[in-house]
Formats: structure tokens, C-alpha cells, sequence
């Protein structure tokens, strides 16, 4: 099996040889995890993240196509769940946020990226950045208003402002 190409390797995992999915972790698991780690996760966070790729491309064997190449089917894997990973992480901040304010206002419910996206594009783009940094790049509001040029109290108030027009604008539509 060590001899085997990366697309070997998968059609033998399809065929149900399951020691071909730890050849593939041993030789790609380094580099998506360098790929996870500069898309700024922490290195707690990147590890989460890897396990779940690794686990996907076994859940995913049957679905691979030898025609492409087996690490671009696995780095799109990767793309995939790092995106599923930061959309669960702005469900889980948006939750966390409300339960920490002292309104009665519950948190959105978003239940499909594609209503996440929409909810999103009512904000305007100041508001958009905001919750960005906050929740996908996971910046600290010092490091957000050095980038974003304002005050620290500034982009606390923007955040606070977008995730109320956020729980508004999904509680409008259920």
C-alpha cells in the first residue's frame, strides 16, 4: 500500500481497505493542517477541523472520482468543512452573545447558509466587516478597530447594532 498513488489509495479505501485512509492522514494531514491554520484558526480549532476532513474522506470514499486528483478532491473537502466549521462558529457566537445580553431578544436562528447570507446582505457593509472580524476572523475589538480605523467603542457599538438588526431581520421573517 505504501506504494501506492494518493488515487490508488482512495479507490482501495472505496474498496473498503480502511489502513489506505491512514497512509492518505500520514502523507496530506501536515499540509491541510498548514492550509487549515492560514485561514486563521487557532491551532486548538485547525485540529478540530483536520479530524473532521480525515473523517469526511472516509464518510466520502464511495463519492470520489479518480478521474481528479486525489489531494484537490481532498483540499476541496477541506474548503468545504472549513466553511461548515466558521458558519457553525457564527450560529454558536451569535447564540453565546445573546445569552450573555441582558435583552430578551433571542439569537437568530439560522438553519441554512443560504439564509445566513441573506439575513447578511440586509447589513450594510460597515456592519458586514464588523461581524466578519468578530466572528470568522476572530479578532479582539482592538485589533478590528485598528483595522477598520475607529474606535474601539465604535466597533463594539457596530457589533452590538448588527447582531440586533440581525435578530430583528430573522425574527421578522418566522
Amino acid at each position: 500500500m505504501e506504494d501506492q498513488t494518493d488515487e490508488e489509495l482512495l479507490i482501495s479505501l472505496a474498496e473498503g481497505e480502511t489502513k489506505a485512509l491512514d497512509y492518505l492522514y500520514t502523507r496530506h494531514s501536515g499540509r491541510v493542517l498548514s492550509y487549515i491554520k492560514k485561514r486563521g484558526l487557532s491551532a486548538e480549532r485547525a485540529d478540530d477541523v483536520l479530524q473532521i476532513v480525515f473523517m469526511q474522506v472516509f464518510r466520502k470514499k464511495h463519492l470520489y472520482d479518480p478521474k481528479h486528483q486525489a489531494l484537490a478532491w481532498i483540499y476541496v473537502i477541506t474548503r468545504s468543512e472549513l466553511k461548515d466549521y466558521r458558519n457553525r462558529e457564527i450560529k454558536n457566537h451569535l447564540e453565546w452573545d445573546d445569552k450573555m445580553s441582558q435583552s430578551d431578544d433571542s439569537a437568530p436562528n439560522v438553519e441554512h447558509e443560504e439564509e445566513a447570507a441573506v439575513l447578511l446582505k440586509e447589513l450594510g457593509p460597515r456592519e458586514q466587516e464588523a461581524l466578519r472580524l468578530r466572528y470568522l476572523d476572530e479578532l479582539e475589538y482592538e485589533e478590528m478597530a485598528r483595522r477598520m480605523k475607529t474606535s474601539n467603542s465604535n466597533i463594539r457599538q457596530l457589533v452590538s447594532r448588527a447582531l440586533k438588526a440581525l435578530r430583528r431581520n430573522n425574527n421578522e421573517r418566522h
